[in-house]
């Protein structure tokens, strides 16, 4: 990883984050090289990415080196007429703010090696630094609409998970009603079995028997339906408060997805 040594300024207020590009220095071959560099409310990846769009735009193919990525034959401006080799790199600006990039820029003149850079082509870090500011708008939007897809596949994802506990609930409803259904049928044939049992006092013992042993399958059902029902019932209570948790987080994703688009229109 290169090291990156600078001063820079970056201006919020309320409403929007202004980025402005500053000079700093990269260690590169025991030599400290000048270099424009520009800090991004993106993460690493998105910066690269948009970068490798806008370069797109303008006819420009990356091509690799180590620690680099290096578009070629650049004009750093439009009323450019010498072509410039341009050196980026994209690293986090820390452990902890992985979602701010550093974006730096060596330029050189074209197949000039990085090496060979004297103080006459310091020049190119004036320009460096307009080009890293005119690009700054597009690598921004890039990245927004990047988190803004990220941000709608967890809204999705947070509604999804609502509507399965709705289907939970409307499944439990159904379950405590035809639990209570079988234990009231349940009492009315304990009740039917316990008046044949005396209508069958005097009858043989088989008849009787067979009464008593239907009573007592009735009574061991009572007790497995009410065990189901006391447990449906739980569950129940559970999926209400899940349900209002899960909304509270479905409110959350909409409020970061509401915010993403705010600053997408600023």
């Amino acid at each position: 990883m290169l090291k990156i040594l600078f001063t820079g300024l970056v201006v919020f207020n309320a409403a929007t984050t202004y980025a402005q590009s500053y000079e700093g220095t990269i260690a590169y071959r025991k030599t400290q090289q000048s270099v424009a560099v520009i800090q991004l409310p993106c993460s690493r990846t998105a910066v690269e990415e948009g970068l490798s769009r806008y370069m797109a735009g303008k006819g420009a193919k990356s091509s690799g080196m180590k620690n680099f990525t290096v578009f070629r034959s650049v004009r750093l401006s439009d009323a450019d007429t010498v072509l410039s080799d341009l050196y980026f790199t994209a690293e986090p600006k820390s452990r902890q703010e992985k979602e701010v990039t550093l974006l730096t820029l060596l330029p050189v003149k074209k197949n000039q090696d990085i090496l060979a850079r004297t103080d006459g082509d310091k020049a190119l870090l004036t320009e460096a630094r307009s080009f890293l500011d005119s690009l700054a708008p597009s690598l921004e939007a890039y990245g927004i609409s990047l988190q803004e897809k990220d941000q709608e596949a967890l809204l999705q994802k947070a509604r999804k998970k609502m509507d399965g506990l709705i289907n939970d609930q409307a499944d439990l409803d159904k379950k405590i009603r035809r639990l209570e259904e079988d234990l009231e049928r349940n009492k009315k044939d304990q009740a039917k079995e316990a008046t044949d049992l005396k209508v069958n006092i005097s009858a043989n013992d088989d008849d009787k028997n067979k009464n008593q042993r239907k009573l007592r399958k009735l009574l061991d059902d009572e007790g497995d339906l009410q065990k189901k029902l006391r447990k449906a019932k739980s569950d129940l209570d559970q999926n209400r408060i899940d349900q209002r948790q899960q909304q509270a987080e479905v409110d959350r994703q909409q409020q970061s997805l509401d915010g993403i688009k705010a600053r997408q229109s600023r």
